[in-house]
């Protein structure tokens, strides 16, 4: 029962997690990260050794060899592996910071960037394979952005702060300001100014999709009530499971699946879960009569 709790508390959000971290991945970086606890690893020290690994996977996708790909898989996979880590190092030893959350978020999206540069060199490096390469790249930033936006605000109302990158927004924005009256710390700067265009182009994909320019407080106990399902629903659409598709399909050679999924399936459904969450938004009373 203590090993089970401990798990719980690795978690950021039981209702929150994506179906396929919670039962299975979560599970495995759990066990990972009861190994390494008594050591002083940082999770700072886990998002680089992602990075590291997600770059070696993106290599081996450029050689576009079926061996290649299957190596590609095993080290995207211990990406993910030490991707999740970092997180749950962080909650136990409750030594995250505003700045190693920034810096796992950049490692995922560099990952992601050198694996999918990775796969239009491997995929032969022509003009069609490449369009196809960046238009499930926009289609996966689009569907991420997405699910994290609304996983984040499910777990700002859930834990009673309302801000929704308001005051987190404004916080981010002081703290940068501050650093840019310092002549040093020259990599936490860039780190901030890479977070900050982060929340910027989230804010403005939830405007287009919403059609709405501000965001709005809503209720918090009909907020919960209204949104238990629809976040749920929201996370089958979230990181592991392109994560897992890309692995799969790597090993089995058919990285043509992969696309189809990401290009035709998953934005099929993205577009279902924007016009459902629109659909509760509008139903959801607000707390006041003004949106922030």
């Amino acid at each position: 029962m203590k090993l089970v709790e401990e798990y719980k508390k690795s978690l950021k959000h039981i209702e929150a997690e994506e179906p396929l971290d919670l039962f299975f991945y979560r599970i495995i970086s759990f066990l990972f990260v009861k190994a390494i606890l008594p050591f002083p690893v940082t999770p700072n020290q886990l998002s680089f050794a992602a990075l590291i690994a997600g770059i070696i996977s993106a290599i081996f996708y450029s050689f576009g060899t079926e061996k290649a790909f299957l190596l590609a898989a095993i080290f995207y996979a211990i990406y993910y592996l030490f991707d999740l880590s970092d997180g749950q190092v962080a909650r136990l030893k409750k030594n995250g910071t505003r700045a190693g959350r920034i810096i796992d978020g950049i490692a995922d999206y560099v990952t992601h960037f050198a694996i999918y540069i990775g796969l239009g060199i491997g995929l032969g490096n022509q003009p069609n394979t490449w369009l196809i390469v960046i238009a499930a790249l926009i289609s996966l930033m689009a569907q991420v952005i997405l699910f994290d936006f609304y996983r984040n605000r499910y777990l700002e109302y859930t834990l009673g702060r309302v801000s929704l990158f308001g005051e987190d927004l404004k916080q981010f924005q002081k703290e940068y300001k501050e650093l840019m009256n310092k002549p040093d710390r020259t990599l936490e700067k860039l780190i901030f100014f890479l977070y900050l265009k982060y929340l910027n182009t989230q804010q403005f994909l939830i405007s287009k999709a919403t059609k709405s320019k501000k965001i709005k407080t809503f209720d918090r106990t009909d907020f919960l009530k209204k949104n238990k399902l629809i976040i749920r629903l929201w996370s089958f659409m979230g990181s592991s499971l392109h994560i897992t598709l890309l692995i799969i399909m790597s090993v089995i050679y058919r990285i043509d699946l992969y696309f189809y999924s990401i290009l035709v399936i998953i934005n099929i459904y993205a577009i279902i879960m924007v016009i459902l969450q629109t659909t509760i938004d509008s139903r959801t009373k607000l707390a006041n009569k003004d949106s922030v």
